[in-house]
């Protein structure tokens, strides 16, 4: 019984700190997301995971370690790093790139949809794809202010929102002012951009100390592992069932921290039905 109490003491010795630093006061409040379809897992991360729930499973045996370990190998990479935060600050910076480019177009008096195609003809390389697809559209003769909100879900970003509604009043109108309120906008998007640079650096000090809380967990574990009798208790049913307590604590510890590092998706205002507002 003492051996059994002093290794679920040991598990959560790590778990202590990190639901402290997670549960900490002046975390700021999220605002809900919008539900999501599950991601496909690509084959190599799947592969990954199959060849770590065998070797944890053959070298301890415990089966609720072998699916705790195939799931981290899988969904903590991701979680470790700001690669889907830098995407969209680089797509957030060519929609800045490409709306200046739209307003030098629209300067040397050329209309909205020759501008629009015209842009596709050298965009920026993030949002290279949609810009494309949008001057598509307009070759074949689609209405500009339906083509223009396809290009916003595409998009789906709130600034791409901002743009596209511009466009669209601006069609309404015939186009008057609207090269101003294009360059108004690159501004804009400007200084939102650093904005979003500042807060992302500010963010990274999560991710570092989900690092750290990682690496002190893998030595306690291999600690652990090379002390089988301290952690023996582990094998029997009962303390399977702790030790799926104690992954699933660590599991929701992650997850907040990975929020806490991730900034929250900007509600889009666009609809490809309703008007703009």
């Amino acid at each position: 019984m003492t051996q059994w109490l002093a290794a679920l003491a040991g598990a959560l010795l790590v778990a202590g700190p990190l639901l402290a630093v997670a549960g900490s006061p002046g975390v700021p409040e999220r605002p809900p997301r919008p539900s999501r379809r599950l991601p496909r897992i690509p084959p190599v991360p799947a592969l990954s995971a199959v060849v770590a729930f065998a070797v944890t499973y053959w070298v301890t045996g415990w089966p609720v370690a072998a699916v705790g370990t195939a799931v981290g190998v899988v969904v903590l990479p991701r979680m470790l790093t700001n690669r889907e935060t830098v995407r969209r600050i680089e797509r957030v910076e060519a929609l800045e790139a490409w709306t200046r480019h739209l307003a030098d177009v629209l300067g040397g008096s050329a209309g909205i949809e020759e501008a629009l195609q015209s842009s596709a003809a050298n965009p920026p390389q993030p949002i290279a794809t949609e810009v494309r697809t949008l001057a598509r559209r307009l070759a074949y003769r689609t209405p500009t202010e339906q083509a223009l909100r396809m290009f916003a879900d595409e998009l789906d970003d709130p600034t791409g929102d901002v743009i596209a509604a511009a466009l669209i009043l601006a069609c309404r109108a015939r186009g008057k002012g609207l090269r101003e309120v294009l360059q108004g906008l690159a501004r804009t998007v400007a200084k939102d951009v650093a904005a979003r640079r500042e807060i992302d650096a500010e963010r990274a000090t999560h991710r570092t100390t989900a690092r750290w809380v990682i690496g002190a967990l893998l030595g306690y574990t291999a600690f652990a592992l090379l002390n089988q009798s301290y952690v023996a208790p582990f094998g029997t049913f009962s303390g399977q069932a702790v030790l799926a307590i104690v992954i699933f604590l660590y599991a929701g510890a992650f997850v907040w921290l990975h929020r806490l590092a991730r900034p929250p998706k900007g509600h889009r205002f666009l609809n490809p039905s309703g008007d703009p507002s």
